[in-house]
């Protein structure tokens, strides 16, 4: 069968089904190699084969956040009302802060809370940040990266004894300016 791939190019495959691995995603089955489009793409490209993707939805979108509490093997956000199980399947990435560079299965999730696969080896808190996506490389890894949030007691000490040795700015100053310092003014 002929299939109009992402570049627009018509190549001969060997089969198309949806994947139910990657949800929202079709599985291109060629001789030697297989490739995904997600459905949308698949669909504007293949407007004539749409009865080979029936009922298959859309893949949900990824998401990011600022974890809440979390307990050894789930993460919450109270800011967010998601739908029962939308993020199953998918990976939680810890982007920044405490735990950073941890990523977990989706085994379930309510409208705040996310249930992963394995425990925490350090337990993401109110300093981290998280990603859910499919889209989750293995070879991510901890940056020292922290919220501005974590930091900022510890720059409002710094500003004072700034204001104290140089004059040059006030800690209310340093909170509206703190982007324009070079790294030695802090």
């Amino acid at each position: 069968m002929q299939i109009v791939d992402i570049n627009g190019i018509a190549r001969e495959v060997n089969s198309v089904f949806p994947d139910p691995k990657y949800p929202g995603y079709v599985r291109l089955e060629f001789a030697r190699h297989h490739e995904w489009l997600t459905l949308s793409e698949f669909l504007t490209k293949n407007p004539k084969l749409k009865e080979l993707v029936k009922g298959t939805s859309a893949p949900p979108p990824d998401d990011l956040g600022v974890v809440l509490k979390s307990g050894k093997n789930s993460l919450k956000d109270t800011t967010k009302n998601w739908k029962q199980n939308v993020f199953q399947g998918m990976w939680c990435w810890i982007s920044r802060g405490k735990g950073e560079g941890q990523k977990r299965h989706v085994t379930s999730n309510t409208k705040n809370t996310l249930i992963l696969d394995k425990d925490w080896e350090i337990k993401p808190n109110k300093t981290s940040q998280y990603v859910i996506s499919y889209n989750v490389q293995n070879s991510i890894r901890d940056m020292g990266n922290t919220l501005p949030q974590e930091n900022l007691k510890d720059l409002e000490r710094r500003s004072i004894q700034m204001d104290k040795d140089h004059g040059r700015l006030s800690s209310e100053s340093l909170k509206k300016n703190i982007k324009y310092l070079k790294p030695e003014e802090i």
